[in-house]
């Protein structure tokens, strides 16, 4: 996403949100998709493993959400992340830099930068996946070799 940047947008010198707006911001948008897809509390609080409780306090902004539950809770609402930033750009009025892609999305180069390194994340972790899943290959290889190697011998 980062190389199709076309242009760069000037700052806009606005007061940064607070850290109960940006979680209420991120509870608005979780409600109103966990809603959307006729979930309930407790459907989606044990896809994270969590009690019924600990979910709607991160549905009320009760509670401080890590960037990982909030990419935990947007792949089982089925919602890329840069949805639940809706209601915190409006909520900003854009205090910082924004970027216009190709696909004629507007977001802000500080969550540019943070899907950048999210994309980073993933992929390591893709090609730690990969190589656990050679190695197990390999293992399983190697014992049907040995299971074969013991029939023939009988």
């Amino acid at each position: 996403m980062y190389s199709k940047v076309k242009k760069m947008v000037g700052f806009k010198d606005e007061k940064p949100l607070s850290k109960n707006e940006l979680r209420s911001a991120f509870s608005e948008d979780i409600r109103k998709y966990r809603n959307e897809k006729c979930y309930t509390q407790t459907y989606v609080a044990s896809k994270l493993g969590i009690g019924q409780s600990a979910y709607q306090k991160i549905e009320s902004g009760e509670v401080k959400i890590s960037l990982e539950r909030l990419m935990q809770i947007a792949d089982i609402l089925d919602k890329p992340i840069g949805a639940f930033t809706n209601n915190v750009e409006e909520l900003r009025n854009s205090k910082t830099e924004q970027v216009i892609t190709d696909e004629k999305v507007v977001i802000s180069v500080r969550e540019l930068n943070l899907m950048n390194n999210l994309i980073l994340q993933q992929e390591k972790r893709i090609t730690e996946l990969e190589e656990k899943i050679k190695i197990r290959e390999q293992e399983i290889a190697q014992f049907r070799l040995e299971k074969f190697e013991e029939n023939s011998s009988k």
